[in-house]
């Protein structure tokens, strides 16, 4: 029923899709206008069919060779967090309230702050980090973007973007041996909107403020062929492999493999995703000068 939610919100909108035939053992639909395959991976077939631990980042390779993106949609993913799944498949369509940057600031935020918008605006959630950024809407734009539902204080400026980013790291080997490399580990837009020019304006605030030699990241293959990277300047360094996880199938909650601890008798299974693909941006192309502030790699 999960698939029939998704194909309720499509035509609730009006987006045309057929149903297509890839080399896969799960439902295809394709969205022609948007060049977008939604892949539903159902847990029940995934149990029955054997798969080896490159499938979905081979699928997705061959979708990105043919110039279009496919969504691996996991069922225990729709279970968790629906609302956000259906507001990104919207997003990809075009079907978001747009802004631009230049109605928005930037300011240095709070672990709190981070964690609270990350949660709840970001597929995977929050994730430990060092640095974090907040991209406020101004006050008097508020009323002309923002439903009133979403609006606490007519008088304040709201959060609307948010990008955290990792501890410099003093690359000791390979080319970039020498340089201050930092990640960035996770962007979002407050749900149901679409800051045009918003994460190059966080990026240039980090850049900015710490004048790092690199800055890294990865796109998530599942979801992401990784093209806004490139408009930002980011050049692609490789695809990685499938990432494994724990499944608790009653809590749809992911963990780590552990290669040490067996779940299976716990009702857990293990699955994998399509891998990412890692992206650096070269600010410097001189070799920093190392110094204590920074973790070495």
């Amino acid at each position: 029923m999960w698939k029939e939610a998704i194909y309720h919100l499509l035509k609730h909108h009006q987006i045309a899709f057929e149903t297509k035939t890839l080399v896969s053992p799960f439902e295809v639909i394709f969205l022609t206008e948007h060049q977008l395959f939604i892949h539903f991976i159902s847990l029940q077939t995934f149990q029955t069919t054997e798969l080896k631990l490159d499938f979905f980042k081979h699928l997705s390779e061959d979708i990105q060779s043919q110039h279009q993106r496919i969504i691996h949609l996991w069922e225990d993913v729709w279970n968790s967090n629906s609302d956000l799944v259906s507001a990104r498949i919207l997003a990809m369509c075009g079907y978001s309230k747009r802004l631009n940057a230049r109605h928005c600031f930037v300011e240095r935020i709070d672990n709190p702050t981070a964690e609270v918008f990350l949660n709840a605006n970001h597929l995977q959630g929050s994730v430990k980090s060092k640095f974090k950024y907040g991209l406020f809407l101004k006050a008097q734009y508020l009323e002309k973007f923002i439903k009133p539902t979403i609006i606490q204080y007519l008088n304040q400026p709201l959060l609307i973007a948010v990008a955290t980013f990792s501890a410099g790291r003093a690359m000791k080997y390979g080319e970039r041996a020498g340089t201050r490399s930092y990640e960035l580990l996770r962007f979002a837009t407050l749900k149901k909107h679409h800051v045009v020019g918003g994460m190059d304006k966080l990026l240039k605030a980090f850049i900015n403020e710490h004048e790092p030699d690199d800055v890294m990241s990865y796109a998530d293959r599942d979801w992401s062929d990784g093209r806004s990277y490139k408009t930002l300047g980011f050049q692609k360094v490789e695809n990685t492999d499938a990432q494994q996880f724990w499944l608790a199938i009653d809590q749809n909650k992911r963990f780590s493999i552990n290669q040490e601890q067996d779940l299976t008798e716990r009702g857990f299974i293990q699955i994998f995703n399509a891998g990412s693909i890692k992206y650096i941006k070269t600010i410097h192309n001189n070799k920093a000068t190392i110094n204590n502030d920074f973790q070495q790699t």
